[in-house]
């Protein structure tokens, strides 16, 4: 009798343990609002959100994981959101397929950095969105990015683009400007389908940009004008007055302007203005280094 009892104890003990494993490999863990899972290498991969909070964080670590992708769909159609930080995802790789298609109540994005890959119409119908800033991690802007993305005013890439796909800003009858950097060889016929006629390409003479605006003549295009990193005044010329600039816009005698998109004060390109930009001018001026 004894031996029937353990025996049926260890079946339902199986089970049990059987049942728990299948729930941990088939849903998701929940935590402040994010859906997620942890990846085969102790990764966490945030699947969607039910918080409904406006103001979105995507955290740094879940559950002690870093939180290194937002997965396909994830924010699909939120339409209650209306802004998302990156700000504390350090380890953030990359945006997947349709991530935040739809969500319609965005103003406003910029992707960090360290992001390398963003998906297919990511930030497909988001009509609200005015300006969005992509990160020197991304190479590829893929198919649909930004289609029909029709308050969108004004796109900031970075010199490590270098491929723009296919309808990646149809229907943005609101675009205005775009620099697209030499390191661009690759644009696809259906990149700017339908814009509107305000838009304006800028680019370096010469480039693979310029070629393709010549192309299709409907798309207008100016030249960049080049600043030297560091030209924290803007006045074409790299000296200590730039370095003045930075000391009194700290102590809020002056202000610091963005050209395009670059801010030329930030010479370490940490994201804000400090006294080291300030100090980094002076020793660059000084000759104890050589470059920033």
């Amino acid at each position: 009798m004894k031996r029937l009892v353990r025996t049926v104890s260890a079946f339902i003990v199986l089970m049990i343990l059987s049942s728990f494993t299948v729930f941990a490999t088939e849903s998701y863990i929940t935590l402040n609002g994010f859906a997620f899972h942890i990846n085969e290498n102790g990764l966490a991969v945030i699947h969607s959100y039910d918080d409904r909070s406006a103001n979105v964080k995507i955290p740094e670590k879940l559950m002690g994981a870093y939180v290194t992708e937002i997965d396909d769909y994830a924010f699909f159609n939120d339409t209650s959101i209306r802004s998302v930080s990156f700000e504390n995802a350090s380890m953030l790789r990359r945006i997947g397929t349709n991530a935040f298609y739809g969500c319609t109540g965005l103003r406003e994005i910029s992707i960090p950095s360290g992001v390398t890959e963003i998906g297919f119409g990511v930030f497909q119908n988001c009509t609200s969105i005015e300006t969005a800033t992509l990160g020197d991690g991304i190479t590829v802007l893929p198919s649909q990015t930004f289609y029909n993305c029709t308050s969108l005013k004004r796109i900031i890439v970075s010199d490590s683009l270098t491929s723009i796909g296919e309808r990646s800003m149809a229907l943005c009858a609101s675009l205005e400007e775009i620099e697209i950097p030499d390191s661009v060889t690759s644009i696809n016929d259906s990149a700017f389908e339908n814009v509107g006629s305000s838009l304006v390409v800028y680019c370096a003479k010469g480039s693979y940009a310029e070629s393709y605006c010549k192309q299709n003549e409907a798309i207008s295009y100016n030249y960049v004008r080049e600043y030297e990193l560091g030209d924290a005044n803007l006045d074409g010329v790299f000296n200590v007055l730039d370095a003045t600039v930075i000391q009194r816009y700290k102590a809020g005698m002056d202000e610091i302007h963005i050209f395009r998109g670059k801010n030329y004060a930030d010479v370490n390109k940490d994201g804000e203005v400090t006294i080291r930009d300030a100090t980094l001018i002076q020793m660059k001026l000084a000759r104890v280094i050589t470059s920033f």
